[in-house]
């Protein structure tokens, strides 16, 4: 049985594979090929050229308000290895989903589950990601935590890329967000009497073939408990390899009580991530933008697309006659921030021992959200294996700026 709509698709020859193609829909269409689709995994096939990619059609975009999430009609296509350009007529099939569950007591209980899966762990507040089996990413948000936040981020080699509560700041939680003076209240530090972030509610928490996503309610406190702003975090994780995958960031801003100052501070980002240890510049590793610039120096305080930190990761010791090699692979983590961004949200804190931002409210001297009103700001996180240039970050970024340029259109089977 095949859907009576197909699909053109054309993906030029310098797009990076693995990617993700994203297609627009008329809300009707979507609602057809939805319930036609039923429970069943969603796929685009060729079979002339034996061609299948995955798809997942999502009613939710990266976006919600304070009472929600806002809906979307959307395809989403997984492409993978093919040749490139790419120029081809689909059809849709359907397989039976995996009907898989994580299985208690067992070392790793997601290890047979298909696609980006979202194991939300209500007793542990948290949500464990796995992509195709093997763990990812924990989003953490216990009420004794001052704030939510993803630890760890694993990529090649199973190695995490970055670092969560390290000596010298054990308010740096591998990926978080924060803002040390939001009318004059701390929501950055954890040391004693300052405000908090605390998770309201999930309004989004879908796992999928192609991407997971959750999106979720934050509501920033001051220390005796007032509302200072709403937060909508949305998180977008893709099934991508280990050497190379996307996590799609939209973080928005609601003054819901008034107006809000992020005051002038370098203590705060949107989001904001300490690097492993191991690749940070004071060790084997270092940053590099999109203009070239090396190091905190070049880097701290200009305007780029994007910003990579990149270096060695202790792989393993082995013996070569008498004496022990440590054997390293060298990987990355690397922010964009997207071309709709406004100038503070691609302004970047910048630091050699490990911590850096794209969104820091210093640089513009601080920042009135008058009440009402809503800032929004987008990032992708890209996870990669090599340096910059082998990791192909600059390629990587080129396919994020123009990933809402429609490569599919519709036609009758």
């Amino acid at each position: 049985m095949t859907f009576d709509e197909s699909l053109e698709l054309s993906i030029h020859a310098g797009t990076p594979l693995p990617a993700v193609v994203r297609v627009e829909m008329e809300e009707t269409m979507f609602k057809r090929l939805l319930e036609w689709s039923g429970n069943c995994n969603l796929f685009a096939v060729n079979h002339s050229a034996g061609l299948s990619f995955a798809c997942q059609l999502s009613p939710y975009a990266m976006s919600a308000g304070p009472q929600g999430a806002i809906a979307e009609c959307a395809l989403y296509i997984l492409v993978q290895d093919v040749s490139l350009p790419l120029e081809t007529h689909l059809l849709f099939e359907l397989k039976a989903a995996s009907t898989a569950a994580p299985v208690d007591l067992k070392h790793n209980p997601w290890s047979e589950l298909p696609g980006v899966y979202l194991d939300h762990q209500e007793d542990n507040a948290r949500v464990v990601v796995s992509i195709e089996g093997k763990l990812f990413t924990r989003y953490l948000y216990a009420a004794t935590s001052a704030k939510p936040y993803f630890y760890p981020l694993i990529g090649p080699h199973g190695k995490t890329l970055i670092h969560d509560g390290p000596d010298d700041h054990l308010h740096h939680h591998g990926l978080w967000w924060g803002h040390d003076d939001v009318n004059s209240h701390k929501l950055y530090h954890e040391f004693r009497g300052e405000g908090r972030q605390v998770h309201r509610t999930f309004v989004v928490l879908a796992s999928g073939p192609v991407f997971g996503q959750m999106t979720a309610l934050i509501d920033w406190l001051d220390e005796n408990g007032r509302l200072l702003l709403t937060e909508a975090r949305s998180v977008r994780i893709y099934n991508l390899p280990p050497e190379s995958r996307y996590m799609d960031l939209t973080t928005q801003l609601y003054a819901v009580n008034g107006d809000v100052r992020f005051g002038d501070t370098k203590e705060g980002g949107f989001p904001f991530i300490r690097v492993n240890e191991q690749i940070s510049g004071h060790h084997r590793g270092g940053l590099t933008s999109a203009e070239g610039k090396k190091g905190e120096a070049d880097i701290f305080g200009s305007v780029t697309e994007w910003v990579d930190y990149s270096g060695e990761l202790f792989l393993s010791m082995q013996r070569d006659g008498d004496e022990v090699v440590k054997q390293y692979t060298e990987a990355g983590i690397a922010v964009f921030s997207h071309p709709e961004n406004e100038t503070f949200a691609s302004q970047w804190f910048v630091r050699d021992y490990g911590p850096f931002t794209p969104a820091n409210f210093h640089f513009c001297g601080g920042k009135l959200l008058p009440g009402g009103d809503a800032i929004t700001m987008k990032h992708r996180i890209y996870i990669h294996e090599g340096n910059t240039e082998k990791g192909g970050v600059k390629d990587r970024y080129s396919e994020y700026a123009e990933h809402d340029r429609q490569l599919a259109s519709w036609s009758k089977a």
